[in-house]
């Protein structure tokens, strides 16, 4: 037992198919209920429901393979196993309140999808086509200003830690940038950007926007633990909080059944 615990994040097929069946389980009650329907006058209102569920569903798989691609790529691990896609995998199924919100998970993709292109950059030569391309997927995925700003923001800190900026770099950037002003300009003025992106979003109250900022914590801890720190105690943290989702996700649906009857 000690030493599973302290290897908890090397290679398991069996911990890693328990881990994807259940992860899958926990999105049936989700797929097949219609809870949580934004109410709109549109008489397809229940079909757009079930397509952000599905979305968010292949958002997440999707996810959980860039998430195993970036951290063998940055040699956070060396381990050539798929611990950190399906520990995110489980943890995400595990949540019905976000089983809806496709926005949060396309998202999360786009930050992984430049962080991969950030890592390809080669320190002998400038970072003018990664600047471009990072910045690029910043302005797709970040709807909101304050989003993008504090993307890009982050983007250039890395640029001049890396010792990366100069003004080839800086100037593809700010190209970026402009596509993203024209193109949000165009959609804005045809209300297209509204009917795309922000319908379907869940209803949350500030508590369960607490718990969802939580369990983002809960979600790095769970993950980074094993990882960095690989010990009895990192292995016992990591059991106890897939229990934890479990149990949630179990109750959660329990809740729905006695709502529903």
């Amino acid at each position: 037992m000690r030493f599973f615990l302290t290897n908890i994040a090397k290679k398991s097929l069996l911990r890693t198919g328990i881990l994807l069946v259940l992860g899958g389980l926990f999105w049936i009650p989700s797929l097949l209920s219609d809870n949580g329907v934004v109410s709109v006058a549109n008489s397809s209102i229940e079909e757009i429901s079930q397509v952000a569920v599905w979305v968010t569903l292949a958002l997440t798989l999707l996810n959980s393979i860039l998430f195993i691609h970036l951290f063998y790529k940055g040699k956070e691990t060396t381990l050539p196993s798929s611990f950190v896609g399906v520990s995110y995998w489980f943890a995400m199924s595990a949540t019905p309140l976000i089983h809806s919100c496709w926005q949060a998970q396309f998202v999360i993709a786009g930050v992984l999808l430049a962080s991969i292109v950030l890592l390809q950059m080669d320190f002998q030569h400038d970072a003018t086509e990664e600047s471009f391309l990072a910045t690029l997927i910043c302005c797709v995925v970040a709807i909101l200003p304050s989003i993008l700003i504090t993307g890009i923001m982050m983007l250039w800190g890395y640029l001049i830690i890396k010792h990366q900026m100069s003004w080839r770099v800086w100037f593809a950037s700010l190209i970026a940038i402009a596509i993203r002003i024209i193109t949000m300009t165009i959609l804005h003025y045809f209300g297209w950007l509204e009917m795309i992106w922000m319908k379907n979003i869940p209803q949350l109250t500030g508590m369960q926007w607490l718990v969802c900022a939580f369990l983002f914590c809960i979600i790095s801890l769970m993950i980074l633990l094993p990882i960095r720190k690989p010990s009895v105690g990192s292995g016992v943290v990591y059991s106890i909080l897939i229990i934890l989702l479990t149990a949630v996700n179990v109750v959660w649906n329990i809740q729905n059944v006695f709502q529903i009857f």
